[in-house]
């Protein structure tokens, strides 16, 4: 009868522990903002900056990530995160499995035009479309394509198309493709290259088109967007830690 007391307690002190303790996060990611309040990249067809966009969604993608339950390490929230390779080696002292680059798109000048919006001449295109980045020279660059294709996979199915515009052969382009069914393009950018684990750098869409920028701008397409790249990252999750 003893024994099986004891039995029974060590039974209900393991359970306890097991309910009590905390749990351990899917994965680490990093969401870095892309560009800062100095440099702010982009600027859309209405006038917005590119960094302006870049927080916006970086945060509701961190907030998604964390609803997942992975741990998120936010670069760049405050503006003034001008070290490229200061970024990367935050996510590496943050231990992060995974670095996602946050950005929104331009193209060269020959393919724009102005307008007036508001009495401001403005600049505009046709391009549309999210594109993914990948750099050969990150070390993991294996596990970098896989969840690259995992987040064009997850955008495609909720209906989102890539722009090819990168891939053209022209002096600032020229982005050749990992994969060009998905969207994703080589390209050795500094965050990618420097990073030491997983990185992808994503590009939502194009804010200089001005179908693009107004939808960009919306916290429902922000939401969508951010539900997509979780559902990537979950998928490729378990290859994330070696």
């Amino acid at each position: 009868m003893m024994g099986r007391r004891r039995s029974s307690l060590f039974r209900a002190v393991v359970l306890a522990g097991l309910l009590l303790a905390p749990v351990a996060p899917a994965a680490i990611i990093a969401v870095d903002v892309g560009h800062s309040l100095a440099a702010p990249g982009a600027i859309s067809a209405y006038g917005e900056t590119e960094y302006q966009y870049n927080r916006r969604l970086a945060l509701d993608i961190a907030r998604a990530l964390r609803g997942a339950g992975h741990l998120v390490l936010l670069i760049g929230a405050d503006g003034d995160a001008d070290s490229l390779r200061g970024r990367t080696a935050l996510a590496a002292a943050g231990r992060a499995d995974f670095f996602l680059a946050v950005h929104h798109d331009s193209a060269q000048p020959q393919f724009l035009r102005t307008w007036l919006h508001e009495g401001v001449a403005r600049y505009e295109g046709d391009f549309s479309g999210y594109s993914l980045f990948i750099s050969r020279q990150n070390p993991r660059f294996d596990a970098s394509g896989a969840c690259a294709r995992a987040v064009s996979q997850a955008l495609q199915a909720d209906g989102w198309a890539h722009t090819p515009h990168h891939a053209d052969g022209i002096a600032g382009e020229h982005r050749p493709w990992f994969d060009a069914a998905l969207g994703i393009h080589e390209a050795d950018f500094a965050v990618l290259r420097t990073a030491t684990m997983p990185a992808v750098l994503f590009e939502a869409g194009v804010i200089v088109n001005k179908r693009d920028a107004l939808t960009l701008a919306q916290p429902a397409t922000r939401q969508r967007l951010a539900s997509a790249v979780v559902r990537g990252i979950d998928a490729c999750a378990q290859g994330l830690r070696r």
